[in-house]
């Protein structure tokens, strides 16, 4: 009886085992048939794809299935296509290019290896498993990863739904203020690339053949109309757009009221452009440029997938101003817009880890420094003025032997008052620790003094505001268009031998006649230190107190940082700038 069972056991697994092998050998038959026919013959032959084939062949796509390029095909089986009108044709190739895919995309181990595929209607479609933006593949045996000459075969008992993109989605939108600002920016432009030269204009300008393009300065800047990009984007009422676009009119005041508001519509609408995100709980939330969201997860009405990103429908939502839609504007010595000496060589960018950005911008000069020495003895106590100049460090590269060399920065700034900072480093040793002998008269007798001195330097800051007038040194040396004809900001000088930052403040300008046009902070006659070297500005006028520059319009600024704050001529200072920073002062409330 036991060998009986073991008898039938046997036959049954040969039985299976040989069942296998010939639905393998099939498979591989099969499979070896196949690719010796294109995909359209592979379609047009299945019974359950007849409708897809003649909906191929309505739409003059069964040329590009019977020709030689690489293509996956995900087909509906035809009870999907039931209810397809077969006579709107444009309906039909919308169809068509969602379901078709250039290059390979098989299944392996029950699965795509990627975890998208893009579309020749340029759409990213998402792949979880075997689906295709939630429409599954038949995975029977003979319904998916059919092998054809020319590509792959896959039936799908669905049809994958046209997704929109976010700026396709929003179009729908009407008298809407995000959306209506968009198309707006649409314009003609000329495409210099098509656009041929045909000859040349009696003033001898080139003649074109014109080809025209469109252009959307807000596409092109948040490209959400992309389809091999993705975004979120937060779709906000008219009532919460005007709230809040009523917040940003103060930091981005201009002299034409109607260029303000649109300044600020693009703003606000920029800040609705995020990263890539799922918003799934109360928070901050960033756009592309850095600037986040305030928002809470009950406030969303409606979610859509489109095809590039999710467009998330708000009833609500903020933008806070304190360090956020205005922060503080940090600017790299070495991110310079020009710079300017008598020898331009003189300029050089340093490596020096041990700075912000690892560099920084020095000007090679010789320079003039003034300092006191205080000198206590049992009989007499007084401050000695020490003038000493300093050979600049490399003699063949040298500047600073006329006025007002400068290197120039084009800061972007809002209309708000700002505090400002700079930070240098002097590490020139033959500048720290110099050995110097003092012979000091008492009034009753002459001291001779050891000591050693190190330099302090000094520099100063032109400033220009947004629409005004460029601050720039003519070719006499002179400035011109600063800020104000009374102040210039400079700070406490440096101290060689020490990397520093230091707040920079209104210095009262030097009005003696010969000096006056170089703009030069008043130096104090009777300094006792650094606090008191520079003749502050006391009070408030309409640039703000002396910690403060108010700037009354947003845009782009002009700051110069030159030397000839202490001395002009031929030893106008050596420059040193690691950077400098513009801080807001704005209620951390706002």
């Amino acid at each position: 009886m036991k060998s009986l069972i073991n008898y039938f056991t046997t036959a049954l697994m040969l039985l299976v085992l040989f069942t296998a092998c010939e639905s393998q050998w099939e498979e591989h038959t099969k499979t070896r048939e196949l690719r010796g026919k294109s995909l359209m013959d592979v379609i047009s032959e299945n019974p359950e794809t007849s409708v897809f084939a003649s909906i191929l062949q309505k739409t003059g796509y069964d040329e590009l299935l019977g020709g030689d390029k690489m293509i996956t095909v995900f087909a509906p089986v035809n009870a999907v296509l039931a209810g397809v009108d077969m006579n709107n044709v444009e309906a039909l190739k919308s169809i068509v290019r969602n379901h078709l895919a250039y290059a390979g995309y098989p299944v392996s181990q029950g699965k795509f290896a990627s975890e998208k595929v893009e579309m020749i209607n340029g759409k990213n479609l998402r792949i979880e498993g075997v689906s295709i933006n939630g429409v599954a593949l038949l995975t029977e045996t003979g319904k998916y990863n059919l092998t054809a000459a020319n590509g792959i075969l896959h039936l799908i008992n669905g049809m994958i739904p046209v997704q929109k993109n976010i700026w396709e989605y929003l179009q729908s939108e009407t008298n809407h203020i995000q959306v209506d600002f968009i198309k707006k920016q649409d314009k003609l432009v000329m495409d210099m690339e098509k656009s041929v030269q045909i000859g040349v204009t009696p003033s001898g300008k080139p003649l074109y053949d014109t080809i025209w393009r469109n252009e959307n300065r807000m596409l092109k800047a948040h490209p959400i109309n992309a389809e091999n990009q993705n975004f979120t984007f937060i779709l906000l009422p008219n009532p919460v757009i005007e709230r809040i676009e009523t917040k940003y009119q103060t930091y981005f005041m201009k002299d034409d009221a109607v260029l303000q508001d649109s300044i600020v519509r693009a703003e606000l609408i920029s800040d609705c452009v995020l990263l890539p995100v799922k918003i799934t709980a109360d928070g901050k939330y960033a756009s592309l440029e850095g600037v986040k969201m305030d928002i809470s997860n009950s406030n969303i009405l409606e979610v859509y997938q489109a095809s590039n990103g999710t467009v998330y429908r708000m009833n609500d939502a903020d933008v806070k101003i304190y360090e956020n839609k205005v922060k503080t504007i940090q600017v790299e010595g070495e991110d310079y817009f020009s710079f300017y000496a008598d020898n331009m060589n003189a300029w050089m960018m340093r490596q020096r880890p041990l700075l912000h950005g690892g560099k920084d911008m020095v000007l090679n000069s010789p320079t003039t420094f003034i300092t006191s020495y205080r000198y206590s003895d049992s009989d007499t106590t007084m401050n000695i003025s020490i003038n000493r100049t300093f050979s600049p460090r490399d003699a063949t590269y040298n500047a600073g032997r006329v006025n007002n060399c400068y290197i120039e920065f084009k800061p972007v700034i809002h209309s708000v008052p700002y505090k400002i900072y700079w930070a240098a480093y002097n590490d020139y040793s033959a500048h720290i620790n110099l050995p110097i002998t003092l012979s000091i008269n008492t009034g009753t007798r002459t001291v001779r003094v050891d000591t050693a001195i190190t330099a302090q330097f000094s520099q100063k800051m032109l400033i220009s505001f947004p629409d005004k007038p460029v601050v720039k040194r003519n070719s006499s040396g002179d400035v011109v268009n600063n800020f104000s004809l009374l102040h210039v900001f400079t700070s406490n000088r440096f101290k060689a031998g020490l990397p520093e930052e230091k707040q920079l403040f209104k210095s009262i300008i030097n009005t003696d006649a010969t000096l006056l046009p170089y703009i030069m902070p008043t130096k104090n006659a009777t300094f006792t230190g650094e606090d008191d070297f520079f003749v502050k500005f006391e009070g408030e006028d309409q640039y703000g107190d002396k910690e403060t520059i108010i700037n009354p319009t947003y845009g782009q600024a002009t700051v110069l940082v030159a030397n000839t704050s202490e001395n002009r001529a031929t030893n106008s200072g050596m420059i040193f700038l690691d950077y400098f920073k513009l801080v807001p002062v704005i209620d951390p409330n706002e």
